[in-house]
């Protein structure tokens, strides 16, 4: 398939919002609107540029973020753990990890309180030698995220003008205090099987009106419109532009960790990010316990100039690089199953959370409890 660099440009500039008129996006990418539409179009068409995807705030559900580190023995046991998730009710995203060693990274939306089980969970991986080792840790709710910007990129040198050992030293010495985070609401009594199957429905494909609703779930306009817009306002923290990155791949997605970072360079780094954000994908999220993630897209130099002046920056700076290719990586949709509408509830049994999941594994080895 021939792709041009103007394709790459609309790629870059839909990560920003996939609902982007053809106007602004031809504004973007500087082509006229006819060259827009038709350069989309082909895009569409051939499949490289697909549905988006709202992504749900979990606290916004009673629910918290964990994120999981594991590293793993060989490859066999890398599918297990991919059988895992896909069977475990609680799974936001996995996704391959490579460097040194073989690894998982996941993503889990619990219940409030319920980390036990998923250290259990993971404690009998480590138990049959599935995992070597692993690494939990919770999110504060605190986030946030940065989209690519194009007038930082030469297309005739195929270079960004950024330089990460710069952004890092700029670092303001009297950053305002980071964001109260939002507390997880744990009264859900008014959410509704309506609601969750929209949150659903719209966590696999945010592009689907409110009428291709009503037909998937066979309700009245009237109340699927209601619920429609309840869903939006209250679950959606925001939407993903997907790509077909076995077709177009010109980035690499990594994920850094920090330990034992202070507040107050966790408060340098949340206010630059939000008033003067890199040109990439990123996403940081303040971690409890003084840790954090930052989640970025960016060409492989930028890769490697972060990679070194975060190492500088951050303490015990580790990073990741993610396979994010189809086999590699796999986004869940939100699960409706998981709520006990009649208790109106999630479902937090040990059972349910971590027998279950397991018994669904063909090649885990039966544990007697």
């Amino acid at each position: 398939m021939e792709l041009k660099f103007e394709d790459f440009a609309i790629l870059l500039a839909l990560n920003q919002d996939p609902f982007m008129s053809m106007s602004e996006l031809a504004r973007q990418v500087n082509l006229t609107e006819q060259e827009a539409v038709k350069r989309y179009s082909f895009l569409k068409t051939e499949g490289v540029i697909q549905d988006p995807i709202a992504i749900y705030n979990p606290e916004s559900l009673g629910l918290e973020r964990i994120h999981v580190i594991t590293i793993l023995p060989n490859f066999s046991c890398l599918e297990i753990i991919e059988e895992l998730c896909t069977a475990h009710p609680y799974t936001h995203y996995r996704t391959r990890i490579f460097g040194g060693n073989i690894g998982m990274f996941i993503q889990f939306d619990i219940p409030i309180g319920t980390k036990r089980n998923i250290q259990i969970l993971f404690d009998k991986l480590l138990e049959q030698r599935i995992v070597t080792s692993f690494e939990i840790s919770e999110s504060s709710g605190i986030r946030v995220t940065s989209h690519p910007d194009l007038e930082k990129y030469n297309s005739g040198t195929s270079s960004w003008s950024f330089i990460w050992s710069i952004w890092f030293a700029t670092f303001d010495t009297d950053p305002p205090p980071l964001p109260t985070p939002d507390e997880s609401k744990k009264n859900l009594s008014e959410f509704t099987p309506s609601q969750a199957k929209i949150l659903r429905l719209i966590t696999a494909n945010a592009s689907l009106t409110v009428d291709d609703i009503c037909i998937k779930t066979g309700q009245d306009k009237d109340v699927v419109l209601k619920d429609y817009i309840t869903v939006k306002e209250k679950f959606i923290g925001s939407y993903r532009f997907m790509y077909d990155r076995e077709i177009f791949d010109l980035t690499e997605t990594i994920i850094a960790f920090g330990s034992e970072v202070d507040q107050h360079k966790q408060e340098q780094l949340y206010d630059r990010v939000r008033t003067d954000a890199p040109p990439f994908f990123l996403s940081l999220d303040i971690l409890k316990d003084n840790k954090l993630l930052v989640w970025i897209t960016m060409s492989p130099g930028q890769a490697s100039d972060f990679t070194y002046a975060g190492w500088q920056n951050i303490p015990n700076f580790k990073v990741h690089v993610l396979d994010t290719k189809v086999q590699g990586s796999m986004l869940y949709y939100f699960y409706p199953e998981n709520f006990d509408f009649n208790k109106q509830e999630w479902k937090t049994s040990y059972d349910y959370m971590v027998e279950e999941p397991l018994s669904n594994i063909k090649s885990f080895p039966k544990i007697e409890r």
